[in-house]
């Protein structure tokens, strides 16, 4: 009796520990107050430092955050003395190549609003240098001159990489457009909804207010000052489990919430947004998942991302009434259903 009972208890104690492990209770337990003491390297206020590069100055701190990788091919669909609209920036993966074919043929063809300057670029990283895919590659990038590629190793805990170098080729390259969506290419975007939304939304900033904020050297600010950061905005905490692939560990981050960020799938900046993320990320130390850093990196700017209900998280159930006001959905990984709901919705 006295060998069983010992027995229950080594069980129950190895459970016990199981579950605390497991469960990362621990990290929780031991994770610090978002609210009470944020402070994410570099622990200082970038703000000024930020100003000091958009203002053409030497930094008077040096920047910590360097991604040291190059641009394997370029495009000539921006030009720094074209005004444009609205620049789409699609992240894709190097094998997605009917997804992208989906998007050429449907939100990313470039002349369908009228009066108003679009472009599209897509942009990837590198696997094997001489697989057939990247021969593929090279031959889609021969016929399109659409996409932009990064010599990084194109990975899932790498898209941090990809949207950053992306925000640098817009910030070197193509500094010209109002505004700058950035999206997966398993979206359904309506381009003419979401220009709607940004010009003539009395809530969000036109195009003459950018304009104007372009010589404001303030980096805290909102939609009036030509700083919008807007999406789908979580506000929710890390996951610590040890068997999800989204955990992340007290040394990575030990705070108890994320900041309120925008998730990746799709989201909208206008331009001075996308110089001060651009200049910002220069000293903000990297983070794996790229909407918790953006959320991290306008923290410490001082954005705060605007809430948009008509940007889905989720992937919204497709009827011709129900999407008349949709901006973006998740859920079309099938290039084919892209095709039909987006022929549908402009039939006209």
């Amino acid at each position: 009796m006295r060998r069983r009972r010992v027995y229950q208890y080594f069980v129950c104690a190895s459970v016990l520990v199981y579950i605390y492990y497991f469960f990362g209770v621990c990290d929780y337990i031991f994770s610090k107050s978002y609210d009470d003491n944020f402070d994410y390297p570099l622990s200082i206020d970038i703000r000024p430092v930020v100003n000091e590069v958009l203002s053409g100055k030497k930094p008077s701190v040096a920047p910590i955050n360097l991604y040291p990788y190059r641009f394997l091919s370029n495009s000539g669909k921006c030009s720094t003395l074209e005004k444009l609209d609205l620049f789409i920036v699609v992240k894709s993966a190097m094998d997605n190549f009917a997804k992208r074919n989906g998007i050429r043929q449907t939100y990313g063809q470039e002349n369908i609003i009228p009066g108003r300057i679009v472009r599209v670029l897509f942009f990837l990283g590198i696997g094997d240098s001489k697989s057939i895919t990247q021969m593929r590659v090279d031959r889609e990038m021969a016929d399109h001159k659409d996409i932009i590629q990064i010599d990084f190793h194109d990975s899932y805990y790498n898209n941090t990489i990809k949207t950053m170098m992306s925000f640098r080729w817009l910030y070197e390259h193509c500094s010209t457009a109002d505004f700058y969506l950035f999206t997966d290419d398993d979206m359904f975007v309506s381009v003419k909804n979401l220009l709607d939304y940004l010009y003539d939304n009395p809530s969000t900033s036109s195009a003459n207010e950018i304009e104007s904020a372009k010589n404001n050297k303030m980096v805290v600010g909102n939609e009036r000052d030509g700083i919008l950061f807007a999406g789908y905005v979580f506000n929710s905490s890390p996951q610590r489990f040890s068997w999800s692939k989204w955990r992340v560990s007290l040394d990575e981050y030990p705070w108890n919430k994320w900041p309120p960020y925008v998730t990746a799938g799709a989201y909208v900046v206008s331009n001075r947004c996308m110089k001060l993320f651009h200049v910002g990320s220069l000293f903000v130390k990297n983070f794996r998942f790229d909407d918790i850093y953006l959320g991290i990196v306008a923290k410490k700017l001082g954005v705060k991302p605007t809430h948009c209900s008509r940007f889905h998280f989720y992937k919204k159930s497709y009827s011709e009434s129900g999407y008349q006001d949709v901006i973006a959905s998740h859920g079309y990984s099938d290039p084919d259903e892209l095709y039909r709901v987006w022929n549908e919705l402009n039939k006209s």
